[in-house]
């Protein structure tokens, strides 16, 4: 006889529950239960425990897991994949999924998705993110490749899917500045009445860092006597939305950077204002401190940055770029300076040259075209 339990939920509202004995798995000769609860009256239990129990005397209550739902399988192939990656992957990963893939299927029976059912979700995904796309195809065919692997369904229908071609316009790709523009972004940042900020901003334009890189900077990195930065590190974000420093996503990502001296002073300074501002709040000035960092030393939130740039580009009208279009800038400027494919790649951190050359290809794009139009005019 199972007995039915009487409680009061968060909310001080009654509620009934039961623990069903449920026999031995075979697999494991362990006693299995059943725990069910939330039920608005003890006959609805009841209800639930005969249907329960005639489910195990016909042994059919544990072949659930063949037909088994959407969301049951992520979170199953969340744990395996947790272990294979590192946490910040895993938490963006995670993030991915519940907000774009999981809103789609989650209530659906894995047995019953259909090629339609991937089509319809390819076509929204395209429509509204094209250029995430191929990543939303690719963590939901893992997800069915599991289950195929699991022997819930023979074929994985995201296999079949066609995927629409996002149409790519170098000729739109504006997220970088000229040098005129960047000089002009730099005095205003500068006079702007912020030092740090205009530190940082300095720091990505003549170095190329990523943001996440130019935030885990210590001052230890820094060799004022060589004009070297050490890159071995970066800010990301796992679980929780908690911030850590890691190891970078790649071996290239770890490099040496000379600086040119200007930038130096500039990050010397900061150093001193930096030390002045510790000894005021009573805290001492290490080597081991973040070069940016927030009010109490811990690390500065990535979206900072973010909005420092639109502060100063709507303050004094300049055009709003990203953080990451300071990477783009400083690309555009070495190549117009002669450098060559293989020089930005190891001062970037590349991995790939393609990725080289996909910038290469925007920036230079649209001086060819203003150098058409130049030519037009010149001959009306």
């Amino acid at each position: 006889m199972v007995k039915i339990v009487k409680y009061e939920n968060s909310k001080h509202e009654t509620r009934y529950k039961f623990r069903l004995y449920a026999g031995v798995d075979e697999k494991t000769g362990k006693k299995r239960y059943v725990k069910r609860s939330n039920f608005l009256s003890e006959e609805e239990a009841q209800k639930e425990v005969t249907n329960i129990t005639y489910q195990i005397n016909k042994g059919e209550f544990f072949k659930q897991d063949s037909n088994i739902k959407f969301n049951e399988l992520l979170n199953l192939w969340l744990d395996l994949y947790k272990g294979t990656v590192k946490p910040s992957t895993y938490a963006t990963t995670t993030r991915i999924l519940n907000k774009h893939v999981l809103p789609l299927f989650k209530d659906y029976f894995v047995k019953k998705i259909t090629l339609v059912d991937c089509q319809k979700a390819v076509n929204k995904w395209f429509k509204e993110y094209p250029k995430q796309l191929n990543r939303y195809v690719f963590y939901t065919t893992r997800i069915l490749d599991y289950a195929v692997k699991l022997e819930i369904i023979d074929k994985n229908p995201f296999k079949d899917v066609t995927k629409p071609r996002v149409k790519k316009d170098a000729s739109n790709f504006t997220n970088f500045y000229s040098k005129a523009e960047l000089n002009q972004f730099l005095y205003c940042c500068k006079n702007n009445g912020n030092f740090k900020i205009y530190a940082f901003f300095r720091l990505l334009a003549y170095s190329g860092m990523r943001k996440g890189e130019a935030l885990a900077l210590k001052w230890k990195d820094i060799d004022f006597n060589k004009n070297m930065i050490s890159i071995n590190k970066t800010v990301t974000m796992v679980e929780n939305n908690k911030l850590v420093i890691q190891p970078p996503k790649t071996l290239s990502s770890k490099r040496n950077l000379y600086m040119d001296s200007k930038t130096m002073s500039v990050l010397k300074e900061w150093k001193n204002n930096q030390a002045h501002i510790y000894y005021m709040n009573g805290k001492s000035a290490l080597e081991d401190r973040l070069v940016f960092s927030n009010k109490s030393g811990a690390i500065l939130h990535p979206t900072r940055p973010n909005n420092w740039m639109h502060q100063l580009s709507k303050k004094y009208g300049l055009k709003y770029i990203s953080c990451h279009g300071f990477r783009h800038t400083h690309a555009s400027i070495l190549f117009q300076a002669g450098a060559t494919i293989k020089e930005v790649q190891d001062r970037l951190g590349h991995a790939d040259a393609k990725t080289t050359l996909n910038i290469y290809t925007h920036v230079t794009q649209k001086e060819q075209n203003e150098t058409v139009i130049k030519f037009a005019n010149y001959l009306n």
